[in-house]
């Protein structure tokens, strides 16, 4: 965990910044997430997950902020705008690993395992202990006291401090 070597230079977004991203009912977080995802597109300085992608769509719906046909479309849209990367068999090993030592829950794992194997040095994440390196990746809270700071590291400049 700590101390271990980052994995890449890309950086990567769980559900809950795509969730900010539309959700209205938070100005500052919803500003902020747009923010960052958009900086992020603008410099083609990241990529998403299809799990991050359907827990996102899967989110929307149940929270009552999208209708599944919204969501579908906005993860569609999400797909586009970024590259996505899916669990390799070697992200689901470290995933089962992790778990079952109890690092972390399972879908955490995968998040953090798919990212680590396609090469991030970051995850983006309000749900993950900020400044865990986890896998070589490093989790970044977007509305994290130091935030701005961390992902200019990573070369994301962002509108909002």
């Amino acid at each position: 965990m700590a101390g271990e070597a980052m994995a890449g230079t890309a950086i990567s977004f769980d559900a809950n910044v795509l969730f900010y991203a539309v959700d209205g009912r938070d100005a500052d977080k919803q500003v902020r997430a747009a923010s960052i995802l958009r900086r992020a597109a603008a410099g083609r300085l990241g990529f998403l997950t299809l799990q991050a992608l359907g827990e996102f769509s899967f989110a929307a719906v149940r929270k009552g902020l999208l209708s599944r046909r919204e969501a579908a479309q906005s993860a569609r849209d999400w797909a586009t705008i970024f590259e996505t990367r899916f669990a390799s068999h070697e992200a689901f090993d470290r995933a089962l690993d992790w778990w079952a030592d109890e690092r972390t829950s399972y879908w955490d794992a995968l998040l953090i395992a798919t990212v680590s194997t396609a090469g991030a040095a970051a995850l983006v994440s309000e749900d993950l202990q900020d400044g865990a390196i986890i896998g070589g990746v490093e989790i970044i809270d977007p509305f994290g006291a130091r935030a701005t700071e961390r992902l200019a590291v990573f070369g994301l400049e962002t509108d909002e401090e």
